[in-house]
């Protein structure tokens, strides 16, 4: 071990091995309404999460390309590092990436040494524990957190040789690969799904007694308060069909309360949905036993149906396990799971602005009213061969997010190690 920490050499400055800068500046009049997408920091972060972005601001492609050709643009393998908010997030450039960014909200690092640094290394360091305590270090300011281009260029990385950088970046990547790749075909899966849910219960085109579309091939269909629907189905207020309970968030002056020990008891925030898939796995923040009990709280059963309804109204999910949620969330109960496709699907389709708002300052809507939503309840043959469609595509999705939770872990857990040289790679 000793002969091998030798090969490793000594803390570099970053200013030694790459270019620090940022963007030239972009004032508010050069903002146009569509053009060359124009990031900032929190769309940064989104892209380092492999998040697609659908709004933005955006710059002319005139003064893009008089940009480009004068100063240069981010090119593939060039590494984007958040520096206010939240600051020390990187982005790995890709050939695919055709944008320019904010000065004063990202910190720029270009023309890195290949003979010296590989830049997946780099991106994967900046992602340790060890970057992040050096950063944490020299962020500046007390409400707004900001990093500097000097303190950047000062910050020391100790560099193992390149082929074993390059070894150790791999062995991340492909880690990130395979939950990238999960990502994607869950995205696919889901389509498949709402593509399926939407023939059947949007277009009325299910397969009817002979096999055929039931609304194309002329089925009978019936006036209802909500359109035309099947006959034989009905609309039902959603409380008549299920259990709606609601969450509760104990006092947090309490110490006893909340804890991040996940032997305690998952507490679901809507911001828990929105990094979720379509199942809930973990929470980033949980309950103990004694606040479950000293305050009531409701424990959500496994294979539970939860809607947002908040100020982010109508994000969907369905926890894996008990859990229990905030006072922003409805749980949607019921002991019939083969209601649950079916149910997932309408809650993500539904219109809740039809519902109407209970504050002028957000929008938000209460539980009596999400209690209220209008159910269209299918005849049950029909709801049983849904779920035997589509049940195998959601049982793949849960597979594939419980793989992802698990390659995270293995990539948590080996990522400092690497980093420090506690683990070597020949």
């Amino acid at each position: 071990m000793g002969k091998n920490e030798k090969e490793w050499q000594e803390e570099i400055s970053f200013n030694d091995f790459c270019n620090v800068g940022s963007s030239k500046r972009i004032y508010y009049k050069e903002y146009v309404d569509s053009g060359i997408p124009f990031y900032r920091s929190k769309e940064i972060i989104m892209k380092s999460q492999g998040k697609e972005i659908s709004e933005c601001l955006y710059i002319s492609k005139e003064k893009f390309e008089e940009i480009k050709s004068k100063y240069g643009i981010p090119q593939k393998g060039d590494i984007l590092l958040t520096a206010v908010g939240t600051c020390g997030i990187p982005y790995l450039v890709n050939e695919k990436d055709y944008f320019y960014f904010k000065d004063g909200n990202l910190i720029w690092l270009k023309d890195i040494k290949k003979d010296v640094a590989n830049n997946e290394f780099i991106l994967y360091w900046l992602k340790s524990s060890i970057a992040k305590n050096k950063i944490e270090n020299i962020t500046i300011g007390s409400v707004q957190k900001a990093l500097t281009i000097d303190a950047i260029k000062k910050i020391k990385i100790k560099l193992p040789p390149l082929e074993e950088q390059k070894k150790i970046a791999a062995i991340l990547s492909s880690l990130d690969d395979k939950i990238e790749l999960n990502n994607h075909m869950n995205k696919i899966l889901e389509e498949m799904a709402q593509t399926i849910f939407k023939e059947w219960f949007v277009n009325f085109n299910f397969p009817s007694e002979e096999g055929k579309p039931y609304k194309d091939s002329g089925g009978k269909m019936i006036k209802s308060e909500l359109g035309a629907i099947p006959e034989g189905w009905k609309i039902e207020s959603l409380s008549n069909v299920f259990d709606i309970s609601i969450g509760k968030t104990p006092p947090r002056k309490e110490v006893e309360c909340f804890s991040y020990d996940n032997k305690d008891i998952k507490w679901v925030s809507i911001s828990d949905m929105g990094k979720s898939g379509l199942y809930i796995l973990d929470t980033s923040e949980y309950l103990t036993p004694e606040a479950v009990s000293k305050y009531n709280v409701v424990i959500v059963p496994k294979d539970t149906i939860i809607l947002s309804f908040k100020l982010t109204i109508g994000r969907v999910s369905i926890v894996i396990e008990d859990m229990t949620t905030n006072e922003a969330i409805a749980h949607i109960k019921t002991n019939d799971k083969k209601l649950n496709e079916y149910t997932y699907f309408y809650l993500k389709n539904f219109k809740y602005s039809t519902l109407g708002s209970t504050s002028s300052i957000a929008q938000a809507v209460n539980s009596k009213l999400i209690k209220s939503i209008k159910y269209i309840v299918p005849r049950k043959n029909i709801l049983d061969n849904f779920h035997l469609k589509v049940r195998d595509i959601f049982n793949k999705i849960k597979f594939n997010q419980i793989e992802n939770q698990k390659l995270d872990s293995i990539r948590d857990t080996l990522l400092p190690k690497l980093m420090s040289g506690e683990i070597r790679v020949k």
